[in-house]
């Protein structure tokens, strides 16, 4: 049987959005972390946060204004519904997090702190991941990637105009990441955003180092999923001849 319609006056979309607004709001600005913006404010770092560009099931990111008009991206990790348990697996066997406790707070905060510390090492390498400015608490401050204060869309989103040339450019990322002793863990389509500087690798929090006993099988997946990714596009690479090109086993990217 048909379902009727409800008769009742519908929210107007104002309403709606102001809804959703504080459904968000309720699930990340708790009162520690507006502190932690207000201190970013009064430090002069930023003028304002200015609404949500990407949600996720751990954190979301903020649009944020600069008082010269730029823009900062700001990660937000949630306290109360974060999955923190999964994060266990991937600071489990770092030696940056030995002994880490395992209170969900704790978890959350030192994740923060990881994945500040994974994008200080990326850039150090020379790979194209955000440039990062701040961390606090579950707040992370970092480059903005985007045009005229609007973010640029992720490999997933828009897809690429020049697959061999992005594969490529993402395999050397890959690469360096390697040779500075470092694995992404969940390199993906949707963790990739297509700038006018091509791919650049974000979500980096997951990333370990190459001590974490599950290392290598976190890169083995990596490159099985950007190939699999780019095999939608046309080009196909040996898994086996990947893998040796990103560890240094062969100087050059196969064919």
């Amino acid at each position: 049987m048909a379902q009727k319609l409800s008769t009742r006056k519908r929210p107007d979309r104002e309403v709606k959005r102001t809804k959703v607004e504080r459904k968000l709001e309720s699930s990340v600005f708790d009162q520690p972390t507006m502190f932690v913006l207000s201190k970013l404010i009064k430090k002069g770092l930023i003028t304002s946060v200015d609404y949500p560009v990407a949600t996720g099931k751990e954190a979301d990111v903020f649009r944020a204004t600069c008082s010269d008009g730029s823009f900062f991206a700001i990660k937000i990790f949630r306290i109360e519904t974060s999955l923190f348990w999964k994060m266990r697996e991937y600071m489990e066997g770092d030696p940056r997090f030995y002994g880490i406790s395992s209170n969900k707070l704790q978890i959350i905060l030192a994740w923060t702190r990881k994945e500040f510390r994974n994008l200080q090492l990326c850039r150090d390498a020379m790979v194209h991941v955000p440039k990062p400015i701040f961390a606090d608490r579950n707040v992370l401050v970092m480059e903005f990637l985007g045009e005229k204060g609007v973010p640029f869309s992720t490999l997933g989103q828009t897809g690429s105009e020049n697959p061999e040339k992005d594969l490529e450019s993402i395999l050397l990322d890959m690469k360096k990441m390697y040779k500075a002793n470092f694995v992404h863990s969940d390199i993906s389509e949707f963790n990739i955003m297509m700038t006018d500087l091509g791919p650049y690798i974000i979500d980096v929090g997951q990333g370990v180092l190459l001590a974490h006993p599950q290392s290598r099988k976190f890169l083995v997946r990596d490159i099985a999923n950007i190939l699999a990714y780019f095999k939608k596009c046309g080009i196909e690479k040996d898994e086996g001849k990947v893998l040796d090109y990103v560890t240094g086993k062969a100087n050059l990217l196969p064919e």
